[in-house]
């Protein structure tokens, strides 16, 4: 018996994370979920896919031919859905955006619906995430990424540079986390070590964190509680009178830069050239805000 697509969506999903566990976040299932699917297709195809290893899952000789030929067959639907979505040229349909947690709802979301007043036959699916989704593989339509190198494959442009700074809370109450020594500060981070290496060695690669959240919104709101301190970014956090900033100078490195990018075969797709525009130039009136060069208001 062969196959469906969906089973072979949860192999991918599988090959690529390299354990149930990432897969089945990818996925938005549960791990048993993923097991039993993996299980019922061997069985349906009479071989095994991966070998259970003490690492993780990795593939068999069949699982890696049938790996290339799912992601070529995965690589030419994406096309063929991006051919039916640049045939579209009103300004009317679905379009998804994905960027992280934090600037959508730091700044992205009000400017979003300012948009949609406009343009009303639009629909916007919006993708909040930390993970980096494949426009090439149509995991999503258009980008809004934080990064130095945007990758070879998609088109767009450099917005800002995002700056960052070291924040503690405004207010008295939390004025004894704030020694007189750096050494002495109880920093806050992130559970994920990816982020904490990227900005902490960035910025203060000395740093020892005493608490860990899992999304920047929390941090901030730590921050804001006096719990500790934390590199925020200035375009949230210069705007939060319950913050303050503890460095004078914003801290900027170009892999913090900002970028709006979409896949090369569906730049000429109307609503989606307009939303960039619009997009790049909400962020371009407010650079000095992003370069952390705006004076607090009040």
């Amino acid at each position: 018996m062969k196959a469906s697509w969906d089973d072979h969506r949860f192999f991918l999903a599988i090959a690529r994370a390299g354990s149930l566990t990432g897969a089945a976040k990818a996925l938005s299932v549960s791990q048993p979920t993923v097991s039993r699917r993996l299980d019922a297709m061997e069985t349906r195809i009479g071989t095994r896919l991966f070998h259970r290893t003490r690492k993780g899952y990795e593939m068999t000789p069949s699982g890696a031919e049938l790996f290339e030929t799912v992601v070529r067959v995965e690589e030419e639907l994406a096309e063929a859905g991006r051919i039916v979505f640049d045939r579209d040229r009103d300004l009317s349909g679905s379009l998804r955006v994905t960027s992280t947690e934090i600037f959508v709802n730091g700044y992205l979301g009000q400017h979003i619906w300012a948009f949609l007043r406009t343009h009303t036959d639009i629909e916007i699916q919006l993708i909040c995430t930390q993970s980096t989704l494949s426009l090439s593989r149509g995991e999503a339509d258009i980008a809004i990424r934080f990064t130095e190198t945007p990758p070879d494959t998609l088109v767009g442009r450099r917005l800002a540079t995002v700056a960052y700074g070291i924040y503690s809370a405004s207010d008295n109450s939390g004025d004894r986390f704030i020694p007189a020594e750096r050494a002495d500060w109880e920093w806050i981070g992130m559970h994920n070590e990816t982020h904490n290496r990227m900005l902490y060695g960035t910025f203060s690669p000395r740093t020892r964190l005493k608490h860990r959240v899992d999304n920047m919104a929390a941090m901030h709101a730590m921050v804001r509680a006096g719990l500790g301190v934390s590199i925020l970014p200035c375009y949230t956090a210069d705007r939060d009178p319950g913050l303050r900033r503890l460095n004078p100078e914003p801290l900027l490195d170009p892999k913090f830069d900002m970028w709006v990018l979409y896949h090369p075969d569906v730049r000429r797709t109307h609503r989606l050239r307009v939303f960039a525009e619009f997009i790049a130039d909400r962020i371009g009136g407010d650079v000095d805000l992003f370069e952390g060069r705006r004076p607090r208001e009040g």
